[in-house]
């Protein structure tokens, strides 16, 4: 009795393995496993009989922690035919589809694709008839960004001579609705790399919400110091969760030591000090610093002759006032309203209102 039994076991096991055999999925993580619609982009090969099945996927997250379920799709019952079957669109347009509670989980619901990450897609398929588990498959995909964060300027390992450079970076790609961006600058200590300095470093730059792929050197830090490395990252994210990460790049503020170096760096004067009653003598330009706190917009400016208030001063070239500090460069030269050792007032009308006016002498 307990051999008969023994070989009806046996029999079956080897029915079930074989049935389960009968069919398999051909699934392509690193084309249709970044979107949710792609999930049901799959093939079916089935050399068993026709019959009526059910397919269930599950997609979970792989971390330091553990494993973290992002989203379940279980479909209606419809008919594996012999052969190579697809699921038919009617079946996965009235899927029902669970999305998770995590941070992953909430991006895919909001934006139809899996952020960077690794991933794991389980695939099981259930004769409708018998509730017997036919198919049973796991696919392992680690997703990268379609396009890497890549940095622009300051470019890796440079040397710069500009205290206070535009940071700028390729956008994230693809486009999400409400990504912003991450900036973060640091000093390389000695014996450091960047990405050491980036995490045990007290950041220069560390600013947020950023919607554009550039920054103006932010007005409330210090000055970048000429001699010293500097390192600097930038994030996107959405929320709490990080859509991709640049690598992180390396600079050098150093600026050749020449008289004319020094010359052309004296030879800007902060607006605030000269329109104190200072001297200033323009000689072909004016050359002047302007802190903005406000946002880039047209710099708003007129001159007016003092030795002659006849003369009038037109067609003056057109600048843009960035956020943080400019350094303005107003060429002269070419305007016949200026004249030899005559005096003259610039007048700059600031973002909140407030009028700068400024005194000088013109020397051709």
């Amino acid at each position: 009795m307990y051999r008969k039994t023994l070989i009806a076991f046996l029999l079956l096991l080897c029915t079930m393995v074989e049935v389960r055999a009968q069919a398999s999925i051909d699934f392509i993580p690193a084309i249709s496993g970044a979107t949710l619609d792609g999930l049901m982009n799959v093939r079916i090969t089935n050399t068993g009989s026709k019959k009526t099945v059910r397919l269930d996927i599950r997609v979970s997250q792989e971390d330091e922690v553990g494993s973290v379920q992002i989203v379940q799709i279980t479909t209606a019952p419809f008919e594996l035919n012999i052969g190579t079957n697809v699921v038919p669109p009617s079946i996965v347009r009235s899927a029902q589809v669970k999305i998770g509670t995590s941070e992953t989980a909430r991006f895919l619901q909001q934006n139809g694709y899996f952020p960077a990450g690794n991933y794991v897609y389980e695939y099981r398929m259930m004769h409708l008839a018998t509730q017997e588990l036919l198919l049973e498959q796991t696919f392992i995909h680690e997703l990268e960004p379609a396009a890497p964060l890549n940095l622009v300027e300051p470019y890796d390992r440079d040397e710069i001579c500009e205290q206070r450079p535009l940071l700028s970076w390729q956008p994230h790609i693809p486009l999400t609705a409400g990504a912003q961006y991450q900036v973060v600058l640091t000093e390389i200590k000695d014996r450091q790399n960047g990405i050491e300095a980036l995490q045990y470093n007290l950041p220069i730059i560390n600013q947020k919400g950023i919607m554009a792929n550039l920054i103006m050197y932010p007005a409330v830090a210090r000055d970048l110091e000429r001699g010293k490395r500097y390192a600097w990252q930038v994030t996107a994210y959405k929320g709490n969760t990080v859509l991709n990460r640049s690598e992180v790049w390396s600079f050098t503020m150093k600026c050749p030591d020449t008289t004319a170096t020094k010359q052309l760096e004296l030879s800007y004067r902060d607006i605030e000090d000269l329109a104190k009653g200072n001297f200033y003598m323009a000689q072909g330009r004016l050359s002047f610093i302007l802190v903005n706190s406000y946002a880039e917009q047209p710099l708003q400016y007129a001159i007016s002759c003092l030795t002659d208030p006849k003369l009038k001063v037109k067609n003056l070239p057109k600048k843009t006032l960035a956020r943080g500090k400019n350094k303005v460069d107003i060429d002269l030269g070419d305007n016949r309203a200026f004249r030899q050792d005559y005096s003259y007032m610039l007048t700059v009308v600031m973002p909140n209102g407030q009028l700068k006016n400024l005194r000088f002498v013109y020397k051709e």
